[in-house]
């Protein structure tokens, strides 16, 4: 790329201009050998970490002196008074442009209605000669304003930007509410500008907002000196300054009346998305100022060198977490030491200064390896304080003073306590490119606002001098749902000092006969240094069932002693340090809640679960991961989301999936995405971004499914559709009625009416059905849960009827979910016929029964299904309304047309000869097939069709062979001779007649007749 000076024309026309200079440079040609029109991308210098690339049509124009390029100001939509950016990226596009399949424009209302009383010729014409648009020549994209306030693109496919073909490209015009607005319009600067007879203002105020990230050098005008301060930097709209009568770099003071600071102000250029009411500073700045939304501006007219240079200070550690582990010592006192030599910064008494650091790279870090260039990435932050600042060893300074590494001492010593900056008035996290934390909405999160809410009054407690002693229990039954990460967004969000363990990391060795007492203390040793300094603060003990056992499990009476007195110490622990420092926390997190003693349960304040996301939920972790800073957050290259996405239908395809899996669902498809989209050219055309489509969301979806399905319990949604299901019409609309209401009517059923969600299908074994309720799931795009009855057994007292509770619990976190008991008789018989001593079926139908109890009232979106041949052996219970309550049968084909529609399910799938007749097939059929039979004279007649074609293909190969003289094997005859003909499987009618004559009925007469008298007895009583 070569970097050009910019300017931008105030024409309508859409041409970019280059000098002769500037096309050399590019192109490594002079401009005598242009052709009538060439293309370059320009990039320009952005304050958004998500710049774009565009390209343009060009000319060379003669009178441009310089490396200069040319933009027409429509193309950033840019006014022409303001201050614009200067500098720019060009690059040589080789290629022709892509031409567009649709544009979609949206128009302003008036103008619609206009151009709707017109030809879609004269339509195309108007927009051809009012936005400058040239057949096959003209680049546009999507966001682009063709013409200001009354048209603008919306979309194009399929990729970011090409050129219109007036022939071929789709144009689709929308309705647009109100008027396009300009940039600078929407801005607000016409409202600012000062009138003829105003003077400058001495004093203004303003809102103070924080920076997202840092503002490149290319946006500072006049170009700052390089050992100016630049974390004193503020960015203002160009108004603000000529309300002020300064001009852009030079200094100024900001004051809320408590404490002042002088800054230097530059000027935000044109196109920016900045509000032009505020003024925007660095996190050091703002988090100075953290009492107050608004500053006063005012001009500084004093000089830097009349500030005194200080002779000793004393710096103290903002208590943190990260500043109380020694491992970190090093590289943060480096790093302060960098921060505060490598620039000539300006300092105040009780400044609050932020560095950042590498956590990984601190272990390894040595003043020899600083010597080096490392590539680190920065992913922890602390703060310092100034505490004490002396000038000539003796006078005390309060305001304003420099630092001469020749000439101050700088000692560093004490702690002191400050919270850390909410997020909310101070995003370092953003600006510094920390990792970020996601963002709960607590609207859809209800477990999020429940925790908000116990952190905010305990808070506010604290600040009123009350000591409520808070502590929290977060659990789940799933791993990885976002405990940790709720606990961290909350200290980010409400700015208050995080202390965490993870208990999982503990020393393996304190395993020992005295684990209790060594675990506890080193528990004790890591937070008490640190909570004098950090009030208010959260102690959080993750995966709190890595030290602790169930107690009725446990048969050693030394480990359960052990067990229970690790209970006592850790409520021991909580209660002493939460009425030792006020103001302190303590949230715990864990994955087996029954795992938890009494002891610390009695201790507990709170206990909130985090479920595994519902779909509402898991839309917006989708919705975070896909976002620009999120998804690029560290990336090598850059990438977007394609317009195909639809987040509803990701989180509908990812049921019963957590946090985690989202996230690794998200980094698969950014993979998919680079393998298909790594010709360079392919990218410039998508503005310099790879576009996450569809289909590598859907692809990482299914991936994660197949791998973690047997791990986490995800349930899958089945590949059986209605036509794979021959009759059972009858059966079809009973079904109808049961789920498919529910689920498109949920209102009907939001007054408290009970819906109906257990369906039980009995009759003969081989009447489809398992296969009906594979069906149910798929056609209903539900997940599929099947249950056996052996699953849920376990020899320990009450794990069997917690396992029923794990099922429903696993089938509610992948709602909407159906729950299929298939032999329902073996796993709820009658209760009190049994003879297993410790009545362990008996409780099985008491929890089976309880659950299922649920449903009616609180199951939006679970539906369960049993499957008997034995309905009489059931648990009267199961068959009472809200339970099993609708019934049933699937019975065997009682007519030929009913026999003749299961083989064609069985069969829409075969090459059939012409000469078969299914209606033939199902006449000569006894009443007494089943489905399983008809599926085993399907699978029978394939098999005899294979066996003939290969008796023919042997005598084939015989022939060949006789008649060439040749020895060739049946693999060869297949490679060189063989035809499409000879490879297809063709069924005759005489594969179906052989396969009826070997076939044995699975059902006799008179076991049908029984399975006919229990549903006469079921439907009668």
């Amino acid at each position: 790329m070569v970097t050009a000076n910019l300017v931008f024309s105030a024409s309508g026309a859409s041409l970019a201009s280059l000098s002769r200079e500037l096309y050399t440079a590019v192109f490594d040609s002079p401009p005598d050998e242009v052709q009538d029109e060439f293309y370059v991308s320009v990039q320009l210098p952005s304050y958004s970490r998500h710049a774009k690339t565009y390209v343009v049509q060009c000319e060379v124009d003669e009178q441009l002196e310089g490396q200069i390029v040319q933009l027409p100001s429509k193309i950033e939509d840019v006014s022409l008074d303001t201050p614009l950016i200067d500098l720019c990226q060009v690059e040589a596009v080789r290629e022709r442009p892509p031409v567009l399949e649709s544009v979609t424009i949206e128009v302003h209302g008036s103008l619609y209605e206009e151009l709707t009383k017109l030809s879609e010729e004269d339509q195309l014409k108007f927009l051809q000669i009012r936005g400058d648009l040239r057949d096959r020549g003209t680049v546009v994209r999507a966001g682009q304003k063709l013409f200001v306030p009354w048209c603008q693109i919306l979309d194009c496919v399929p990729c970011y930007q090409g050129v219109i073909d007036l022939q071929r490209t789709r144009i689709l015009l929308l309705k647009g509410t109100d008027a396009i607005e300009s940039q600078h319009l929407r801005n607000g600067l016409e409202g600012l500008k000062l009138q003829p007879n105003d003077g400058p203002a001495k004093e203004l105020r303003i809102s103070l907002q924080c920076l997202e990230r840092p503002i490149e050098r290319a946006l500072l005008t006049p170009a700052p000196d390089t050992e100016d301060d630049d974390s004193l930097f503020v960015f203002a709209a160009a108004e603000v300054l000529l309300r002020l009568g300064v001009t852009s770099g030079a200094r100024v003071t900001l004051s809320d009346g408590r404490i002042s600071r002088i800054a230097k102000v530059f000027v935000l250029l044109s196109p920016n998305y900045f509000d032009p009411h505020a003024i925007y500073a660095t996190p050091r700045l703002v988090v100075n100022f953290a009492e107050s939304d608004e500053v006063v501006v005012s001009k500084y007219e004093g000089e830097m060198a009349e500030l005194p240079v200080a002779s000793s200070v004393s710096i103290s550690r903002v208590g943190s977490w990260e500043n109380s582990q020694m491992v970190f010592q090093k590289i943060i006192l480096n790093n302060l030491t960098n921060f505060i030599t490598a620039k000539e910064r300006i300092f105040y008494k009780d400044d609050l200064v932020p560095v950042t650091f590498d956590s990984d790279f601190s272990a390894m870090f040595s003043d020899q390896l600083n010597e080096f260039s490392v590539d680190y990435h920065d992913d922890s932050i602390v703060w310092f304080k100034f505490d004490t600042v002396k000038l000539n060893d003796e006078v005390l300074c309060d305001g304003a003073f420099r630092i001469d590494s020749k000439v101050t001492k700088l000692v560093t010593c004490n702690v002191s306590s400050s919270p850390p900056p909410p997020l909310s008035k101070c995003d370092y996290v953003s600006y510094y490119g920390l990792e970020p934390c996601f963002k709960y909405d607590r609207g859809v999160f209800d477990y999020a606002k429940r925790f908000h809410d116990i952190i905010t009054t305990s808070r506010k407690c604290f600040q009123h001098g009350m000591n409520v002693g808070t502590t929290v229990i977060l659990h789940s039954s799933s791993v990885s749902v976002g405990k940790t990460t709720l606990v961290r967004s909350t200290c980010r969000e409400l700015g208050i000092h995080l202390i965490e363990i993870d208990l999982l990391q503990l020393d393996p060795h304190m395993n020992s006969s005295n684990s209790t007492v060594n675990i506890v203390a080193l528990i004790r040793a890591k937070i008490e240094n640190v909570l004098p300094h950090t009030a208010p603060s959260i102690v959080y003990l993750a995966h709190l069932e890595g030290i602790l056992e169930k107690e009725d499990q446990i048969s050693d009476p030394a480990s359960l002693k052990a067990a229970k007195s690790m209970g006592i110490e850790l409520a021991k622990l909580f209660t002493d340090y939460t009425q030792l420092y006020p103001g302190t926390v303590f949230v715990c997190s864990t994955d087996a809640l029954d795992v938890v003693p009494e002891a610390i349960r009695s201790k507990t304040k709170f206990e909130i679960e985090v479920p595994v996301p519902t779909e509402n939920q898991r839309a917006e972790i989708f919705r975070w991961y896909l976002s620009p800073d999120v998804l690029n957050f560290n990336a090598s290259h850059r990438f977007a989301m394609d317009h195909d996405v639809t987040i509803s239908r990701l989180a509908l395809q990812s049921a019963g999936l957590t946090p985690i899996d989202i996230r690794s669902i998200v980094e698969s498809a950014k993979v998919c995405c680079y393998q298909r989209s790594r010709e360079e050219q392919q990218i410039l055309w998508q503005g310099g971004y790879r576009y996450i489509n569809s289909t590598d969301l859907g692809a990482a979806i299914n991936k994660a499914r197949d791998e973690f399905s047997d791990s986490i319990g995800a349930p899958k949604i089945p590949n059986v559709f209605w036509e794979d299901i021959g009759g059972l019409e009858m059966v079809k609309g009973e079904i109808l009625d049961t789920i498919d209401m529910p689920l498109k009517f949920p209102e009907l059923f939001a007054s408290g009416m009970k819906k109906r969600s257990g369906i039980l299908f009995y009759g003969p074994p081989g009447t489809g059905k398992t296969l009906l309720a594979k069906a149910v799931a798929t056609n209903f795009s539900l997940n599929f849960f099947s249950v056996k009855g052996p699953e849920l057994l376990n020899m320990y007292i009450g794990e069997s009827e917690a396992n029923v509770r794990r099922v429903f619990q696993r089938a509610r976190d992948a709602k909407p979910c159906v729950i299929f008991f298939d032999e329902l008789d073996s796993v709820a018989p009658k209760r009190g016929n049994q003879g297993d001593s410790g009545g362990v079926m008996d409780r099985i139908v008491s929890q089976l029964l309880a659950e299922l109890d649920g449903l009616s009232t609180g199951g939006d979106g679970l539906f369960v299904i049993g499957a008997t041949n034995r309905p009489d052996l059931l648990d009267e219970a199961l068959l009472r309304p809200g339970r099993f309550d609708k019934l049933l049968y699937l019975g065997i084909s009682d007519t030929n047309e009913k026999q003749a529609n299961i083989l064609r399910a069985l069969t829409r799938k075969f090459a059939l000869d012409p000469d078969v007749s299914l209606e033939d097939l199902a006449a000569s059929c006894p009443f007494t097939y089943t489905g399983a039979d008809f599926y085993a004279l399907c699978s029978d007649a394939m098999l005899n069709a294979m066996t003939r074609i290969a008796s023919n293909v042997d005598e084939k190969v015989a022939s060949y062979n006789r008649a060439h003289n040749k020895n060739c094997s049946v693999r060869q005859w297949f490679d060189t001779v063989a035809t499409p003909e000879d490879t297809t499987i063709t069924v005759c009618m005489q594969d179906f007649t052989k396969a009826q004559r070997e076939l044995v009925p699975s059902v006799s007469e008179g076991e049908l007749n029984h399975y006919l008298a229990i549903r006469d007895n079921f439907e009668s009583s």
